[in-house]
């Protein structure tokens, strides 16, 4: 068989991925086992997921379903539904490392899951630049930040020599809340991704990833504290950056099939995607990997 029909197989193989992913979800559903906002639809979620895979190919030109494992497009797709995102709206994305596929929430997944389950009505994020007037202080019987003063121009805001940012948080109950980082802070944020801020939108869209950043800690925190705070259970970054380096990741799966010389074998769908084997600890944000140089903002 041709390395083409055989491509073609996999695929093929794997195209009903997502049908099985439903019925695995309609198991947990009738089991009680998970319960899914009244406004979402796995069966969308997944149709277009399966439209985005079939378009989404990493740096070496393979496509996803075509060299990603099984298990772990399943697993994915899962993630994706467990959280109640959609890829079509941009609030999570598709990442390949190896022959693995993974489903990383983007910001805009974190305030939908903010609003969805953390109390959050509505967050308001602004760049801070050099030349702005600008002044907060910490309340100091609530501990929260106040925003006293932010004027701009648009000298200031076309310098882009961003010195902070900051996010305005409208809950449910009437509160109101501040995020604030500093620069320094968010490139500290930055350099948990695999490109270290150093990527074309980090250079050349700086206000609107600094802003992305600032969100993304902004709604963290109403996340974990929420009754659904299993979803994001873990503790290793805040921020919202990723720490999977995939060209290495890409290098070790390239060492590893000339070592082994090998095809993978696809496990069957059930051991891949079996509830509690679903990490539901937090997914840090990617860096972007899409062809275009400035962000979904």
């Amino acid at each position: 068989m041709s390395t083409e029909n055989q491509n073609t197989q996999v695929a093929e193989i794997k195209k009903d991925i997502s049908v099985q992913v439903l019925a695995k979800i309609e198991q947990f559903q009738q089991a009680g086992e998970l319960r899914l906002p009244d406004d979402y639809s796995p069966e969308n979620a997944l149709k277009s997921a399966y439209l985005i895979l079939s378009e989404t190919k990493n740096a070496s030109g393979k496509f996803a379903l075509e060299f990603c494992s099984k298990e772990s497009i399943a697993n994915a797709l899962l993630k994706m539904v467990v959280w109640g995102l959609s890829p079509m709206k941009k609030q999570c994305d598709f990442i390949m490392y190896g022959d693995k596929l993974d489903c990383s929430i983007e910001y805009t997944g974190n305030i939908a899951l903010a609003k969805r389950f953390g109390g959050l009505k509505d967050i308001k994020p602004r760049a801070v630049f050099e030349g702005d007037d600008f002044a907060f202080e910490v309340d100091p019987e609530t501990g929260r930040n106040k925003l006293i003063k932010h004027s701009q121009t648009l000298a200031s805001m076309g310098s882009k020599k961003v010195i902070g940012a900051y996010a305005i948080l409208d809950m449910e109950d009437g509160s109101r809340d501040m995020e604030i980082m500093s620069i320094e802070q968010i490139k500290d944020s930055w350099n948990q991704g695999a490109m270290k801020g150093n990527s074309p939108a980090h250079k050349n869209f700086p206000d609107q990833m600094a802003m992305k950043t600032v969100i993304n800690r902004a709604c963290k925190p109403l996340i974990r504290t929420s009754n659904d705070a299993v979803l994001f259970n873990g503790d290793d970054d805040i921020d919202g950056e990723r720490t999977i380096d995939v060209v290495a990741e890409n290098v070790k799966h390239e060492i590893k099939e000339n070592a082994n010389k090998e095809e993978l074998g696809f496990k069957d769908i059930s051991d891949a995607v079996e509830y509690e084997e679903i990490p539901a600890e937090e997914v840090k944000q990617p860096e972007p990997i899409a062809e275009h140089s400035g962000p979904n903002f």
